[in-house]
């Protein structure tokens, strides 16, 4: 009791010292007015609930949000809540669904939790990934709702993070009812933090089922028809780009240019507000295109729009995946191989650390120490179309020995309702 009665001490003051800055992202806008009230556990009537047993997801952002989608498909006779902490997370999930409802995590303050739960009313919460929101959790147990973690992850540096706070993780962890981690090893480590070993079990990572489906729902042949790109031209990707990246993918795509006329490069930044790759380009004199300008013939396209990465991982003879050799942590290495594509992925990988080392291990991918070896890697593929075809196939079948976790996870939950 005495630690949870600090975790709420210690989150009022940090409410408190930081909140100017906290208030520039829930103040109310035209798209959400009502953001800065849901974050305090206030959601007026639009959590009416039915006869319909309801399941509370809770998702941090995008990623999160789209790897449950296959799972959301399966539950829909079910009434669904969403919540989840960005406004970006919020948008895509609104646009994949309309028939189920959305609303902005609360702070997990003991008051104002207490109030969120009272009003989503849930049969089941469903934690997608390691969120362990103390006071969610507690309370959750406190009032005999099922408590459920699906596709666990404990990245290298995540579990140094709960590592410090292991006194209160200990005291936490045991309050979960059910818990599907992707692999042994971060099994083990949740172990160590103060779960329960008979609660816990392995059904792997849901990104490669949501991989598997999205590449038989694209149509590379009528994207690539809708740029125009000569069918003797062959594409390389390089995929969700960080500006600390930038420059140096710049000079890689430079070389390229000039080395091999028969190839077109494919910039998709990661951060369209944050990216500076025009003005980049233009510092080389490299002449290029934006997606949204729609013009032809051109040998270097800057993709200036979200939600179209798949369709051009589908048209490319292989790809890089960004925000690996900056220090991030790493994109998702997975969506290129549901195309059969060779992946280049840089070093700083912990984000996905757990899918890349099944990939890596299965011969679907190189991974790259730095910007030298990524150019000379690069190069090496253009060049050579068998080991291309090679890699690309065995990244295909890495995805699917490891699809099948969307189907468990299903199961788990589905045993509480």
């Amino acid at each position: 009791m005495f630690y949870f009665l600090m975790y709420d001490v210690v989150f009022f003051i940090v409410l408190i010292l930081f909140f100017p800055f906290i208030w520039k992202r829930i103040k109310p806008e035209k798209e959400y007015p009502g953001n800065w009230k849901e974050r305090f556990g206030i959601y007026g009537k639009k959590l009416k609930k039915g006869k319909r047993k309801r399941i509370w997801f809770h998702t941090v952002s995008v990623g999160e949000f789209l790897s449950i989608t296959p799972l959301i498909e399966k539950l829909k006779k079910f009434d669904i809540v969403v919540s989840l902490t960005t406004k970006t997370g919020r948008k895509v999930a609104e646009s994949k669904f309309s028939d189920i409802k959305y609303i902005f995590f609360p702070f997990d303050f003991y008051p104002v939790m207490l109030k969120a739960i009272t009003s989503v009313k849930p049969d089941i919460i469903v934690i997608v990934e390691t969120e362990i929101w103390v006071n969610l959790i507690r309370l959750a147990r406190r009032k005999n709702i099922p408590v459920v973690m699906i596709n666990g992850r404990l990245s290298p540096r995540s579990f140094r993070r709960y590592k410090k706070v292991r006194f209160l993780t200990k005291k936490i962890l045991p309050h979960l009812t059910k818990i599907a981690m992707r692999t042994e090893e971060e099994k083990e480590k949740l172990i160590y933090l103060g779960a329960e070993r008979e609660k816990i079990g392995i059904c792997g990572s849901m990104k490669f089922d949501l991989a598997y489906q999205l590449g038989k729902t694209v149509k590379p042949e009528e994207f690539r028809k809708s740029l125009k790109i000569d069918e003797k031209q062959k594409i390389v990707i390089f995929g969700s780009i960080h500006p600390e990246e930038e420059t140096n993918v710049a000079e890689i795509t430079k070389e390229i240019i000039e080395k091999y006329p028969e190839w077109t490069v494919i910039i998709v930044p990661r951060f369209l507000d944050r990216s500076k790759i025009s003005s980049i380009l233009n510092s080389f004199n490299l002449p290029f295109v934006k997606r949204t300008e729609r013009k032809e013939n051109f040998k270097i396209l800057v993709v200036d729009t979200y939600g179209e990465l798949n369709n051009f991982y589908s048209i490319s003879e292989f790809a890089f995946v960004g925000g690996s050799l900056n220090g991030w942590g790493g994109q998702n290495p997975i969506e290129p191989i549901a195309f059969k594509k060779a992946v280049i992925y840089g070093k700083d990988n912990w984000h996905f650390f757990a899918e890349w080392k099944e990939i890596k291990k299965g011969g679907g991918g190189i991974e790259v120490e730095n910007y030298q070896q990524l150019k000379e890697n690069v190069f090496l593929l253009i060049e050579n179309e068998d080991l291309r075809r090679k890699i690309g196939t065995a990244a295909y079948k890495v995805l699917l020995k490891n699809t099948g976790a969307t189907e468990k996870n299903y199961h788990l939950i589905k045993q509480f309702l």
